[in-house]
């Protein structure tokens, strides 16, 4: 079965790799405020604030602003964060037994979960005000679910198209004009580079694991297939779909432009291809930049890189985008009061700074309009693809239907399967589930 890894924004992130690093095996530090006994919300705390994956590049800012906060509205505060292998247990073990936080932050994508248990608080007030117009559109509806919204974006993560300089230049292509617009102009490359270089020319995801259907559904939604239906039924075998799924596949069969094995290959082996110099196209994450160009400042890679939109396909442009939501419990006894911790999180020099510290995309646009993002190389394709981000749908049981969908994409890639016949039955197998 597919690895069900719950950390959204990439189970290799930056701040992943240094919270465990920095938390071991601990798996829950409170920072400021009164200490809950391991986050099980006993202590007579004013409010209490659940979040996951606090690492060491971001604890000073939650021990000053959570400090501040305390000061500003005389009360204490209770912070706990857990890790992610634990974070969707914790939550859910909280509120089962009645001890649920005043505020949490997770991924959007629980949110079906907890709706479903009546735990979270709608705040669509706030989010209908001139405060929450300050968020993009996209990432504000990441949040919204059933017509309400029962959080505020956080944090985003999205992905664009990295090319390898040095491999184009080799393949006789020009890496200062790529020409990456589309798939097919994507394909073009990869089949010179396929001639003319010794690199694997194209990176591609087909592994056992949740994460090669995050790589896929570019394509799916870029020829105008969707994975449910306006009434949340699932729709994966449309023709759209078929086409795309035909591409996706017929890059490794037909083409062989991808490394050898995609069958093997995680979202995180072959985004380390890339970095090492290894690849000549991945489609990845911002941190994929700031890692070539720590690992080039340390003298481990030499190897120059772009950063292009993500290809279009017949019908669209799309981004996957993933989102941390921060959300009020309905078991709060102190609504008011979070609604205020959510708008003391949201000033925007804060939300600045915890962009910036973190290496995760701003959620604010006045933010991801200052010159931090839109001056750097690294991070202004990020902005921009922000235009065109698109989550993953919100379904309580989202993870065994993403499980099914890696399973028609391994069958097809393997060639077990035609394309059709592979998501013909991942439809019939996914009705019966969600009968």
């Amino acid at each position: 079965m597919p690895n069900d890894a719950t950390d959204p924004f990439g189970e290799e992130s930056i701040d992943r790799r240094q919270m465990m690093k920095g938390l071991g095996a601990g798996g829950i530090i409170a920072l400021a405020g009164c200490i809950g006994g391991g986050g099980d919300g006993s202590d007579d705390s004013d409010i209490q604030f659940l979040t996951m994956g606090v690492g060491d590049n971001i604890e000073d800012f939650f021990e000053e602003n959570n400090a501040q906060f305390e000061e500003e509205h005389d009360i204490t505060l209770e912070f706990t964060s857990v890790t992610w292998d634990n974070a969707q247990q914790t939550v859910n073990n909280r509120v089962d037994g009645n001890e649920a936080p005043d505020v949490g932050r997770w991924p959007a994508r629980w949110i079906p979960q907890l709706v479903g248990k009546e735990a979270l608080e709608p705040i669509d007030d706030l989010m209908e005000s001139e405060w929450g117009d300050r968020f993009y559109d996209g990432m504000a509806e990441g949040c919204m679910y059933q017509g309400s919204y029962y959080g505020a974006p956080w944090a985003a993560s999205n992905k664009c198209l990295y090319y390898n300089k040095d491999v184009f230049e080799a393949a006789g292509l020009d890496p200062e004009d790529p020409q990456l617009d589309t798939w097919d102009d994507m394909l073009a490359a990869a089949q010179q580079i396929r001639d003319e270089a010794e690199t694997p020319a194209l990176g591609l995801a087909g592994a056992d694991a949740i994460e090669t259907g995050s790589q896929y559904y570019h394509y799916h939604w870029s020829y105008g297939a969707d994975l449910i239906d306006d009434d949340s039924n699932p729709a994966v075998n449309s023709s759209e779909a078929v086409d795309a799924l035909t591409f996706y596949t017929n890059l490794h069969l037909e083409h062989e432009v991808t490394q050898s094995s995609p069958l093997s290959s995680t979202r995180q082996d072959i985004r380390q291809m890339f970095e090492t110099g290894e690849l000549g196209m991945v489609i990845a994450h911002v941190y994929t930049s700031l890692n070539i160009d720590e690992a080039k400042e340390n003298g481990e890679v030499d190897f120059d890189y772009g950063i292009v939109q993500v290809p279009a396909g017949p019908e669209g442009r799309y981004s996957l985008n993933t989102i941390d939501a921060i959300s009020i419990f309905s078991q709060t006894e102190v609504r008011d009061l979070a609604e205020e911790l959510l708008q003391f999180y949201f000033d925007e020099d804060r939300h600045f700074e915890y962009a910036t510290n973190k290496g995760f995309m701003p959620t604010i646009e006045a933010v991801g309009e200052r010159d931090h993002f839109q001056n750097s190389e690294n991070w202004a394709p990020y902005i921009e693809a922000a235009q065109y981000a698109r989550a993953r749908p919100k379904l309580s049981n989202f993870n065994e239907f993403n499980n099914r969908m890696v399973q028609a994409i391994q069958e097809a890639l393997a060639d077990q399967k035609s394309p059709q016949e592979a998501l013909d039955d991942a439809q019939s197998d996914l009705e019966d589930t969600m009968e």
